[in-house]
């Protein structure tokens, strides 16, 4: 029973280490707000960087939920900001997320 509790402890500390990984995304991607495939990289390079950066966590489902959750937020703040009037002024957006 003893190391049931001891795993469950690293399991606890390793979802925390996750979860805080995933607040403190920071990441800066350029696109033409234009070019539906330019956008949809920028969206893929995100997501990427993200896996990149939880590597080492992945499988828990609650990690795996908030994983998505983070992913979900880059894409449509990416998305709102290439179809905003804002991105219209300029041929290659670059935009900088802190999550």
């Amino acid at each position: 029973m003893r190391e049931d509790a001891t795993t469950l402890f690293v399991a606890s500390e390793d979802i925390g280490t996750a979860l805080n990984l995933l607040e403190s995304v920071e990441i800066e991607v350029g696109f033409d707000s234009d070019d539906p495939e330019s956008v949809e990289q920028a969206i893929l390079a995100v997501e990427e960087a993200i896996n990149t950066r939880l590597m080492a966590y992945r499988g828990d489902d609650r990690i795996e939920s908030a994983i998505l959750r983070v992913k979900f937020d880059f894409r449509c703040a990416i998305l709102d900001h290439a179809s905003s009037e804002d991105a219209d002024e300029e041929e290659i957006s670059s935009v900088h997320f802190l999550h």
